[in-house]
């Protein structure tokens, strides 16, 4: 165990929150998980100068949020169990992965979420047990869990519909969805019951945010884990080794080399999250709100993303940051998949 002692503020329904939560199990770290209440939010966000959840305090009294950083950052401060890799084909697939994941995912968790009335009125229970300051397992009294069907109704309206609106997988869109994530769960299953995460042996960012949408959505909201049973029903047992592993000296496939069972992930986010990200970058040069993006049944509209071209252009410095052998030889591996293409835009 680290010295030093960290506090993760957010709550149990955010995906991002258990993608951390998932992050510090896997270093070991000793840490508290705090919720952010409507008593402790305001202290909360004054600190992190931001609403976003979760926001990570950690034993130097710094206030950091947003969990790529985070988990840069920690890579960094313990370098003798790394979730990134060293070397470059792996450690720029890794940064793919987890981009993909975080900008992409969000679709699946907030479609099944918001647009079935049964998994809203579900939801509204935990939601509201962590405003309060209760974790999930604690009971709610009757007149919580009245309160609760009332609040959720609130954040339905005046955040789930309109994230989904903006992510172009509200209602009209939710068949879709559903169908997207079940074909791509298929191949997840494939690859997890072959490789304990995302790269062999040892985790990765994006094996965090694979852990994260699980804990907080798919195994914990009624709607999504009926997909799940359906499509890909090992993918819970799978995702909950995941979210509990812990560090230990086994290391990431030998030789820079890639396991075949993520060229369906590298496809995905080429066809899916890459048309996203030109068609915003467009958007945003153009000085437009909106975009359309074409994800196999026609246009669908999308709010253009300023956080979108932000991490673009991280993972854009990290393959130019490569030295010309290294860049070589990442280009020779994932070029011809078509997942540099997009990054490699200017910026704006």
């Amino acid at each position: 165990m680290f010295d030093g002692r960290y506090v993760m503020w957010g709550g149990e329904h955010s995906l991002f929150t258990r993608k951390l939560q998932a992050m510090l199990n896997y270093l070991n770290l000793n840490y508290e998980f705090k919720l952010k209440t409507q008593d402790a939010g305001p202290h909360m966000e004054a600190r992190l100068g931001t609403h976003f959840i979760p926001g990570l305090e950690t034993p130097e009294g710094w206030f950091i949020h947003d969990t790529t950083p985070i988990g840069l950052l920690l890579n960094a401060k313990y370098p003798d169990r790394p979730i990134l890799p060293a070397t470059p084909v792996q450690r720029i697939a890794s940064h793919l992965l987890e981009d993909w994941a975080d900008e992409w995912f969000g679709r699946y968790a907030i479609s099944s979420r918001w647009c079935y009335p049964h998994n809203v009125d579900h939801v509204a229970i935990g939601f509201y047990a962590n405003f309060i300051g209760k974790f999930m397992a604690e009971d709610l009294t009757e007149t919580e869990r009245v309160a609760a069907l009332e609040q959720v109704k609130l954040v339905r309206d005046n955040f789930g519909l309109n994230a989904c609106a903006n992510r172009g997988c509200g209602p009209d869109q939710a068949s879709h969805v559903r169908r997207d994530f079940e074909q791509l769960m298929v191949h997840a299953e494939r690859h997890y019951s072959q490789f304990q995460f995302l790269l062999g042996d040892r985790a990765s960012l994006g094996d965090f945010t694979f852990a994260g949408l699980f804990k907080a959505h798919i195994a914990a909201d009624p709607e999504p884990r009926s997909w799940i049973e359906a499509a890909a029903p090992e993918m819970l047992g799978y995702m909950d080794r995941v979210f509990d592993a812990r560090t230990d000296n086994r290391n990431y496939l030998p030789e820079d080399t890639l396991p075949d069972t993520l060229a369906p992930f590298f496809e995905h986010m080429r066809d899916n999250y890459h048309q996203f990200l030109v068609v915003s970058r467009e958007a945003l040069a153009a000085g437009e709100k909106w975009c359309e993006v074409d994800l196999g049944e026609g246009p669908v509209r999308m709010r253009s993303l300023k956080y979108s071209e932000i991490s673009r252009r991280h993972v854009r410095r990290e393959i130019e940051g490569l030295s010309a052998d290294d860049r070589a030889a990442v280009e020779s591996v994932l070029g011809p998949l078509g997942v540099l293409d997009a990054y490699l835009l200017p910026p704006l």
